[in-house]
């Protein structure tokens, strides 16, 4: 039989068994939002995160909600529009495909990088090759096989329980039925489809065009059961979607299928209650772990994946230990978050790391340590929290020396959300000047032209000069390495409009931690990563809501969590703009 006639039939079906018309771009907006509509308004209550209360919020699209640049600190009221068919990202994909069809392969290898608009034919092939294989895969795999398909018996009966139960999960709500009747046709047809003609080539076949469909590879918001105003209710499959991309990154499981097909995923306290059950998962482990990665910007290509020091000053140092600056961080924003249930303030303050036999000695701690990564108590004169860890210290350090440069920008533009100007061009080939007793005293000479004074003096370098305790690898220090001279730590730091005096590392990271700044940026962050998209002035209402409560006496991060599920935005989605 003819190959490409075969294939143009797969892509048709395919395309005819999904929703209607082309697969929507992630982060296609249609404007830069709408009213809010009647009976949702917005607050910024002081709860504990685990009651039910309406606020602002934002939909799960990936769009950008508008062109205009964003003023974070002014909110408006109201739900951004977003795109209604956000596709899955790379990584999406792969925990949807790993828990649908039970088989874990990494198809994203497969695809074109994750890009905003319309699919291009990089990005169809991509889809068509990873659909292809894992439909292949799954038949060929006795445990994935029985996984998806629920009856062997080759007859209509089986074939349309099998396309009826695997359907739904792979859209992620139920098929109509045309849609039905359109995949069976695949089973009929199979004579004319396949090569000989077999029950398991046309469950392949099925299997595939499923994988094609733009119900799967979209996160598609399309219900007008309830409107609301200026505004649509999500509806439970919608929001089991919601839910699920958005604390675990992956497909619904039993439960959210079962919550949805009762429509109990409308209310408040319903939703709430599946948000409490699902950060129990591991599953949750690690989509917040990955809000962690890049909230400490770790990954690959990173500072954290690069770090090097000269081994005849740093003989502590080896280039084998570079993996463990990153894992003994996520080892903490995992127990801190999940274990500890602790808050932002212990992110910054706990004066805990996980350590190993070759962290140790640079920790300054003594005991039996392994090559594991344990659990150990620091010295809170010496240590608060995450970015006074080796990992950060070492990752944001000179091959020889200290970086207070490196280490500065990254609290105040990361951490504490300051907006800072480009460096004039040159500034970062301007020479370390080699008079001076200390680091402190040449960086100062470095950045005191005029050109670089205005951000250097008074913003950038005074957070980097709090951590000159510690060396470039992250021991700490009380006297320069190659003058012997006295470190001081001591700095004035600005913290949005204020400056606050710190005597030293540990000073800082406790005023970064009480701050309302350093909470309204990790809120920030982790809205704008949640909901997959830049922060839009709907979003800053969030932002302002989930902040007020972070002083919130035992308001921790798993509450921060649940409470962006019931916001307003969360649970509506906005009508496109005409």
């Amino acid at each position: 039989m003819n190959s490409r006639w075969t294939r143009t039939i797969f892509l048709g079906v395919a395309l005819l068994a999904g929703c209607e018309g082309s697969i929507g771009g992630r982060g296609t907006s249609s404007g830069s939002g709408a009213s809010s509509g009647t009976g949702t308004g917005n607050t910024t209550g002081t709860g504990t995160g685990n009651t039910v209360g309406t606020g602002t919020g934002n939909t799960t699209g990936t769009g950008t909600g508008g062109s205009a640049p964003v003023d974070p600190t002014v909110c408006t009221p109201g739900v951004p529009t977003t795109s209604q068919v956000p596709r899955l990202t790379r990584a999406e994909y792969d925990k949807t495909t790993r828990d649908l069809l039970g088989i874990d392969v990494q198809p994203s290898s497969m695809l074109a990088p994750d890009t905003l608009g319309s699919v291009d034919q990089r990005a169809w092939d991509g889809y068509k090759t990873a659909a292809a294989s894992l439909a292949t895969q799954v038949m060929a795999n006795a445990t994935a096989k029985a996984k998806v398909l629920p009856c062997t018996t080759d007859n209509a009966t089986c074939i349309q329980q099998f396309i009826t139960a695997f359907g739904q999960k792979a859209f992620r709500r139920p098929l109509t039925a045309t849609e039905v009747t359109r995949y069976q046709n695949l089973y009929t047809n199979r004579a004319t489809l396949t090569v000989n003609k077999t029950f398991d080539e046309a469950v392949t076949a099925i299997i595939k065009a499923f994988l094609m469909s733009p119900s799967f590879l979209s996160k598609t918001e399309t219900s007008t059961a309830l409107p609301e105003g200026s505004l649509y209710q999500v509806s439970s499959w919608e929001m089991a979607s919601r839910l699920s991309y958005t604390l675990w990154g992956t497909m619904p499981d039993d439960a959210l299928f079962t919550a949805a097909q009762q429509n109990k995923l409308v209310a408040q306290a319903d939703i709430l209650a599946q948000a409490q059950r699902m950060l129990m998962d591991p599953k949750a482990r690690v989509k917040v772990a990955e809000f962690h990665e890049q909230y400490a910007l770790q990954g690959e290509a990173t500072r954290w994946s690069e770090a090097a020091h000269d081994p005849a000053l740093f003989p502590q140092f080896k280039t084998a230990m570079v993996p463990m600056l990153s894992d003994e961080a996520k080892k903490f924003f995992d127990y801190i978050t999940f274990d500890a249930k602790g808050t932002f303030q212990d992110l910054m303050t706990k004066p805990i790391a996980f350590v190993n036999k070759d962290l140790a000695p640079i920790y300054g701690v003594t005991g039996t340590f392994g090559t594991d990564l344990t659990m150990t108590n620091l010295d809170p004169a010496q240590r608060a929290g995450v970015f006074t860890h080796v990992g950060f210290l070492a990752s944001y350090s000179s091959y020889n020396r200290t970086s207070p440069i490196l280490r500065g920008a990254f609290l105040e533009k990361q951490i504490l959300c300051r907006q800072i100007g480009a460096p004039p061009d040159g500034a970062a080939n301007t020479p370390l000047p080699t008079t001076g007793n200390t680091n402190r005293e040449m960086v100062t000479a470095q950045t005191s032209a005029a050109a670089c004074a205005g951000c250097h003096a008074g913003v950038v370098n005074p957070p980097g000069f709090a951590l000159e305790a510690y060396d470039s690898i992250g021991a700490w220090q009380t006297a320069e390495k190659s003058s012997g001279a006295a470190v001081d730590s001591t700095a004035d730091i600005a913290i949005g409009a204020k400056t606050v005096h710190v005597a030293g590392p540990v000073d800082l990271m406790k005023a970064i931690a009480a701050s309302p700044e350093g909470q309204s940026c990790y809120a920030q962050r982790l809205v704008t990563f949640a909901y997959e998209r830049s922060l839009t002035n709907q979003d800053v209402c969030t932002v302002q809501m989930l902040a007020g409560k972070m002083n919130t006496s035992g308001y921790n991060i798993l509450a921060l969590l649940t409470d962006l599920t019931q916001t307003q935005s969360f649970r509506y989605r906005a009508k496109e703009l005409p």
